[in-house]
């Protein structure tokens, strides 16, 4: 099955240029669309320069002069308004004052505009009156119309309309869709956080939680992904202790019960040897679960090492006491562990295929991130349902090994310390018949280019 497409930015980064590319977009699309729709309605745009008043005047004149004289009174009281006022026969109540040159200047443009005809214009600057702020007084005698022009901020809603309707829109838009979006995001982000929160904060008093889903950008579903791995390990872990105690118990169960039935019987049953046979088991008991313990918590520091030296090394210390063993692979090869401890796994491994095997065969080999060691024994192996089974702590396929202190920690300490060195291990029947156990770690950054040919 294919993977899904997602055309959504997946990170954090790409999801909020995302955000803001898309609020653009949207409200310029808007705004273009709301100036199309009210084009209609928005009468032309003046012209340029602070000429608005002068404008209203001379087209004022020039209705009144166009109409009949019966009716110039009635259209100049209708044409007056808060900035402009036409008064037809009589002069226009105004009380003159030394005239400036604001005064001068609308006349001077009006004659210079020549729309009024060759008529001499009077023009007189008239003093403020309560409430209004008057600026000048002009007259035609010609057609005995007279104007008041008056100091106020020229209002045409229309035309400021036009002119700010598209900043207006685009600045409300933009603002109403990048804070939806914005909440939006902050809320598809924080959520899984927040479920994160909560599940760790609940996992105090549940040992067993279930993972969390892991949604949201790629940051996040990292962080998810690591939190319900660290859940899994601590819940493994308590698991394990568990499984320890339990083990223990039951495991020294059987030596004290046989040194009270000693004790009762006396006689040889309760001789020194025998007691201490039982007491060198229930010690032999106690130290693997100690031991196993204290590999939970090895400290030690990573570094670089020559594995197949060490593969090498083990398979000389094996063969010196007699056994059977071989090695197979590069002369040198690096990764990167706690060496200690990773003897003590390979160790640990070794020894279970010469126990149960006569002859044990160590592959070294590599698939490009990770060494791989595959050790393999020709022994009886185990059967495939119990492979599982058999990397647990304290867990025996065969119950009569107790006997001998065996408390089954073999695979689970050499499993433990593989992956602290974060590798893997993992169980498999070897051919034509045995156990193959195969341990992949982590190759180190740049291999010399040395000594690769095979050690057979």
């Amino acid at each position: 099955m294919s993977k899904r497409r997602h055309f959504f930015p997946r990170t954090i980064y790409g999801q909020m240029v995302a955000l803001v590319s898309l609020c653009m977009f949207i409200t310029l699309g808007v705004t273009s669309l709301l100036l199309y729709a009210f084009r209609p309605l928005v009468p032309p745009p003046l012209p340029p320069g602070p000429f608005t008043n002068i404008l209203a005047v001379e087209t004022g004149i020039q209705a009144l002069q166009a109409a009949p004289p019966e009716v110039r009174a009635t259209m100049a009281d209708k044409m007056s308004g808060a900035e402009v006022t036409f008064v037809i026969g009589k002069d226009a109540a105004c009380q003159h004052v030394p005239t400036d040159h604001m005064a001068t200047f609308i006349r001077n443009m009006l004659v210079y505009r020549g729309n009024l005809g060759p008529y001499p214009i009077h023009a007189q600057s008239c003093a403020p009156q309560v409430g209004d702020g008057l600026l000048a007084s002009l007259f035609l005698p010609h057609d005995n119309i007279s104007v008041i022009v008056f100091d106020r901020h020229p209002h045409h809603f229309g035309h400021m309309m036009r002119w700010t309707m598209p900043l207006t829109i685009s600045l409300l838009f933009l603002v109403t869709i990048t804070l939806a979006l914005t909440f939006w995001s902050i809320w598809h982000i924080s959520r899984p956080l927040r479920n994160i929160a909560i599940q760790a904060d609940a996992f105090g008093y549940d040992s067993t939680p279930e993972p969390l889903p892991q949604q949201g950008p790629t940051e996040v579903r990292r962080l998810t992904h690591a939190f319900n791995r660290m859940q899994a390990r601590i819940a493994a872990s308590t698991e394990e202790r568990t499984r320890m105690l339990i083990a223990i118990g039951h495991d020294l169960r059987t030596p004290l019960t046989r040194l009270f039935i000693r004790l009762e019987l006396g006689g040889e049953e309760a001789s020194p040897a025998a007691m201490k046979h039982d007491l060198t088991l229930m010690k032999k008991m106690l130290n693997g679960a100690l031991h196993f313990l204290r590999e939970q918590t090895d400290a030690e520091s990573a570094q670089e090492i020559d594995l197949a030296s060490q593969l090498e090394a083990l398979c000389h210390e094996f063969s010196v006491v007699g056994h059977n063993i071989a090695y197979k692979g590069p002369v040198y090869q690096t990764c990167v562990c706690q060496p200690t401890a990773l003897e003590r796994a390979l160790s640990n491994l070794i020894e279970n295929g010469l126990k149960y095997g006569k002859e044990v065969e160590i592959t070294l080999g590599s698939d490009g991130q990770y060494a791989v060691i595959d050790i393999c024994d020709n022994g009886p192996g185990i059967p495939a349902h119990l492979l599982e089974k058999a990397r647990l702590p304290f867990s025996r396929l065969d119950p009569a090994r107790s006997l001998d202190g065996g408390l089954g920690l073999g695979l689970s300490i050499a499993d433990a310390i593989i992956t602290r060195n974060r590798g893997q291990l993992t169980l498999g029947a070897a051919q034509p018949h045995g156990l193959c156990a195969r341990v992949k770690l982590p190759l180190a950054a740049k291999q010399p280019k040395k000594a690769l040919a095979e050690k057979g």
